[in-house]
């Protein structure tokens, strides 16, 4: 069933690649409309191939643009993103003809890079690849389009718009120059003239993106001195929201959407950044609340991945797994550098529900801490408007309507910091 006051936003049918798998919703838009028929109708439902028969049934019916829903903005982006089979054509590709035509071995990981971070004139200190479609295959390729010490090219940047291209990427084993690269431009970013705080935050939020994804994945790099490098972009983050009174309106846009633990992690983050200042707390509190936020999932690296993903219900042994997440956050935290005792309270009971019914201790809402009933609210909401892999993510609204149901039939959740988030998403 659709939801009306969705917003769907149009796509050429042309940009539907037949025989490949579709990672979001494709939908139709109806010519009558009623009170039972809705005005889209699902055409190609997400993880399907699209078929011939599809593109049959587009131009039989002479339907000049499919639609998807807004939500799904990221996911589109990326459907379109791969389709590199023209990469050789590239006019700055083609004045580098020796690049053009390197491959990468496939056991290469490959992360990617938006193209805005990248500084016009600067030299990359690592290899910049593309990624494009294998014609006739269900998977992707890398080409090199420029080598480490190369300088970013104003002629490269026209090409890649011209071909929409909004990623670039790295190799993984490379993910520390990338970083090291970025970290020397923040300074350019801060202080630039041009760009307003949206464009500000979305650039720094990229780099804090690839420091969260190396934070949670790698062991090795777990020290104080990278949490407080960490520490510092959220720092960043907070600034760019204390330039622009109207962050709220933008917040949202700038966020990845995803089934990735560290993206979730900084999401939560940056929500927290937003609603405590909306709250009226101090920088000092914010910045505190935000540091556990940002490490509050930090202890599911222990779970293996097959369980984290599992599209099923849990077993029994396996919930209990996941339940003590919380508090090996805690412990992995105390072993780097402990923060303070609100966030480090915040993060045991994030977990804990105001009927008693959550974990590890099982608290009503008194013996709850305040920083983690907001803790709950919002971990509750990013991970619903996010996509998971047992189900689609919610609409910002009925993910709202879903938590007010909990607090109203259960009392789940506090019920005054839940009508202030309500109030926080919505501008009032």
């Amino acid at each position: 069933m659709l939801h009306r006051g969705r917003i769907y936003l149009p796509l050429n049918p042309e940009k539907l690649r037949s025989g490949d798998v579709v990672n979001f919703n494709v939908y139709v838009k109806e010519d009558n409309p009623g009170p039972e028929k809705p005005e889209y109708s699902l055409f190609c439902r997400r993880g399907e191939v699209f078929k011939p028969g599809h593109l049959a049934r587009i131009k039989f019916n002479h339907i000049n643009s499919v639609y998807y829903h807004r939500r799904d903005k990221d996911q589109v982006e990326y459907y379109l993103d791969p389709d590199f089979t023209l990469v050789g054509d590239l006019q700055f590709l083609k004045q580098k003809k020796r690049l053009g035509a390197t491959l990468v071995p496939k056991e290469d990981v490959f992360l990617p890079l938006s193209v805005k971070n990248i500084q016009l004139g600067m030299r990359v200190n690592f290899d910049v690849f593309v990624k494009y479609k294998n014609i006739g295959k269900m998977d992707y390729s890398y080409k090199i389009l420029i080598v480490a010490g190369e300088v970013w090219e104003f002629a490269l940047i026209e090409d890649l718009k011209e071909k929409n291209i909004n990623f670039i990427y790295f190799r993984e084993q490379d993910e520390a120059k990338v970083l090291n690269y970025l970290y020397y431009n923040i300074d350019l970013i801060l202080e630039s003239k041009r760009l307003i705080s949206v464009k500000k935050a979305e650039l720094i939020y990229n780099i804090a993106l690839l420091w969260t994804r190396r934070f949670y994945c790698g062991t090795h790099i777990r020290t104080p001195e990278e949490m407080a490098e960490g520490f510092k972009l959220v720092g960043y983050l907070l600034n760019t929201l204390n330039q622009d009174e109207y962050h709220r309106q933008w917040l949202q846009e700038i966020r990845r959407y995803g089934d990735k633990l560290h993206a979730h992690s900084l999401n939560v983050c940056i929500l927290g950044l937003a609603f405590t200042k909306y709250l009226g707390w101090q920088d000092e509190d914010i910045m505190e609340f935000a540091q556990g936020a940002l490490l509050h999932d930090l202890g599911m690296i222990e779970i293996p991945s097959a369980i984290l993903n599992k599209p099923g219900r849990l077993s029994k042994v396996e919930r209990q797994l996941i339940e003590k997440h919380p508090k090996n956050s805690c412990l992995i935290i105390k072993e780097i550098a402990p923060l303070s005792l609100n966030s480090m309270v915040m993060i045991f009971q994030h977990h804990e529900m105001g009927d008693g019914s959550g974990y590890t201790q099982g608290l009503k809402l008194p013996l709850i801490s305040p920083w983690a009933r907001i803790l709950r609210i919002i971990d509750s909401y990013e991970a619903m408007i996010s996509n998971r892999s047992w189900r689609d993510r919610f609409d910002s609204v009925d993910a709202l309507q879903e938590m007010s149901k909990d607090w109203s039939n259960r009392g789940v959740f506090d019920a005054d910091y839940l009508i202030d988030f309500i109030k926080f998403l919505s501008g009032k």
